[in-house]
């Protein structure tokens, strides 16, 4: 079932078929690298020292659902080395095949750059998505079968008592937190920017006939906008991270009902069951990530003072973009913490008056 390219606005990226093949499991790491840590729904540890530390337990699932014949979808949960547990959510558009090989590409690059990069998380998940954006333009300018292809990118790490958010297109995050489900990331699509605008309601939205027109996709152009946000993490949190095809369907009630009353891997499963019911028009995937324990530990980079509302950079092919992530997210340093104190903007008068006094005592001292 074919959706026909809608262009209400400028920059908007119409999603065209969303076909795809199912990602139940982890991409293979390259060969005579260490494998991923178990199956979709294994609980993954993350050791600290004192034989304490962060546990996660996560689980994943996947369908084309009840129309689609094949699964555009891709995801990956896993623990990254040096960056923390990473859950990502991508959702493919494109004609035939395309929108498959854009997700696919765009986890695989992502998880991969990740692990390789030595900036600090933010910034280092900033440069997993240009790489992921720039690999999936490219093999979308070079190969005539993949023009307009790309597709959405939600990706949560969690480093320890850090939640980082980075977000392109319409997928969601959400965190279930003592019974409250609080959604996590702006949907970047038509009908959503008409509802921040008061233009359409919620229930208007989700009926709309351009309910699936985004206006911001990986590998669509050379650039994107990316949000990056930062949230605690709590003991018990539940994190939810989906394609629109689950959050289209199922209702906030019935999303906590189900992360409260089921383990990762079991609410993951639910939630496909629950779309599918539903007629599942769209490719249904579901991520659950449980913070059973949550160790705090001091970390590389400073976080903004609006912790829960993100940071929206555009992001080129050239630093920008990450420098403006970096800016947000600064480097840790004694200097810094210098600057923050609340004097700091006085002290030149502060090392005038301490060189007067300097001066005054060495000339009674001179003349005594």
């Amino acid at each position: 079932m074919s959706r026909s390219a809608r262009t209400p606005a400028p920059g908007s990226v119409p999603r065209a078929e969303r076909i795809a093949t199912e990602v139940g499991t982890p991409p293979p790491e390259p060969p005579g690298a260490p494998g991923p840590p178990g199956a979709p729904g294994a609980p993954a540890a993350r050791a600290a020292p004192g034989g304490t530390g962060t546990r996660i337990a996560s689980g994943g699932a996947s369908d084309a659902g009840r129309v689609r014949a094949i699964n555009q979808d891709a995801y990956w949960l896993g623990d990254v080395p040096g960056k923390g547990f990473l859950a990502v959510v991508a959702d493919g558009m494109g004609g035939h095949q395309t929108g498959e090989v854009a997700s696919r590409q765009a986890v695989e690059v992502f998880r991969s750059t990740l692990k390789s990069s030595r900036a600090h998380v933010p910034a280092a998940m900033a440069r997993a998505a240009q790489t992921a954006n720039l690999d999936v333009h490219a093999a979308a300018t070079a190969n005539p079968e993949n023009h307009g292809m790309g597709t959405t990118l939600t990706a949560l790490v969690i480093d320890d008592q850090v939640g980082l958010i980075g977000h392109v297109g319409d997928s969601r995050a959400y965190r279930l937190r003592d019974g409250e489900l609080a959604q996590l990331t702006h949907d970047h699509s038509w009908v959503a920017d008409r509802v921040r605008q008061g233009l359409l309601t919620a229930d208007e939205a989700r009926r709309h006939r351009w309910r699936n027109v985004i206006t911001n996709a990986l590998g669509a152009t050379e650039s994107f906008r990316l949000d990056l946000g930062a949230t605690e993490v709590r003991p018990n949190d539940r994190f939810l991270l989906c394609s629109d095809g689950v959050s289209m369907l199922v209702s906030d009630g019935l999303m906590r009902q189900i992360l409260t009353d089921h383990p990762p891997q079991a609410a993951a499963d639910l939630l496909i069951a629950e779309a599918n019911d539903r007629g599942a028009p769209d490719n249904v995937t579901a991520l659950v990530v449980h913070a059973q324990d949550v160790a705090h530990r001091p970390k590389r980079y400073e976080l903004p003072d609006e912790i829960d509302e993100p940071t929206s950079v555009e992001v080129r092919g050239t630093q920008s973009g990450i420098r403006e992530v970096e800016a947000a997210f600064p480097v840790r340093s004694p200097l810094r913490a210098l600057r923050n104190h609340a004097w700091y903007p006085y002290r030149g008068w502060i090392v005038g008056s301490l060189y007067l006094v300097l001066l005054f005592l060495v000339f009674s001292l001179w003349r005594g």
